[in-house]
């Protein structure tokens, strides 16, 4: 079966990115198939996303896009997930919710969220200490502003860092190419280990 793999962050942390640069090197789909992120495909059918609905909508397609993928790879192909189920927490609390209410609502704990991936790439987002990268709407598409990134970027921490396999890349004396070097080291590794 294929492992799992989330990136998270806040917006404009790389995470698209770094999908790209993957698939380039990787343009027959050998080794990474991407799993598209599931917000953007619902807010395209109308969903309001400042309801709670949303989120639950958000999880259960993440699910299905993950298992629809994950039917056609192989043992040796990796799930890299633009996102992953517990990202829907982050905008959960960002928009004032209870916590506990989020994991009754989902109908999952945290753990079964956290069982569904081998590892987790933070990708921090460049509103935090490099907020000059940070680009928004009609330049790229995300509506937040940097306060806005930088809060869902800390709530996504907190969302994950639990995970066993957390990794967590940050700005701090870093340009894309150094924090790009970090997560391909990262996922390089985790490779190695989980297939000895």
């Amino acid at each position: 079966m294929a492992i799992r793999i989330v990136l998270t962050g806040g917006p404009g942390g790389g995470k698209t990115t770094l999908m790209r640069e993957l698939r380039a090197d990787d343009p027959s789909a050998k080794r990474w198939i991407l799993v598209p992120e599931a917000a953007p495909l619902l807010f395209q059918a109308g969903l309001n996303g400042h309801e709670p609905a949303f989120q639950r909508a958000v999880v259960r397609l993440q699910i299905a896009l993950e298992e629809i993928c994950a039917e056609s790879a192989t043992s040796d192909q990796v799930l890299l997930c633009h996102r992953g189920t517990l990202d829907p927490l982050a905008y959960w609390l960002r928009n004032g919710w209870n916590e506990n209410t989020f994991f009754d609502f989902i109908d999952m704990t945290r753990e079964e969220h956290f069982h569904r991936y081998y590892g987790v790439v933070h990708l921090q987002t460049a509103a935090i200490g490099a907020d000059a990268f940070y680009i928004r709407w009609p330049h790229a598409h995300r509506p937040e502003t940097i306060e806005q990134a930088a809060q869902t970027d800390l709530l996504c921490t907190y969302a994950w860092q639990e995970h066993p396999n957390y990794a967590f890349v940050d700005n701090n004396k870093r340009d894309w190419d150094a924090k790009s070097q970090i997560a391909h080291h990262t996922l390089t590794n985790w490779l190695k280990n989980k297939r000895r």
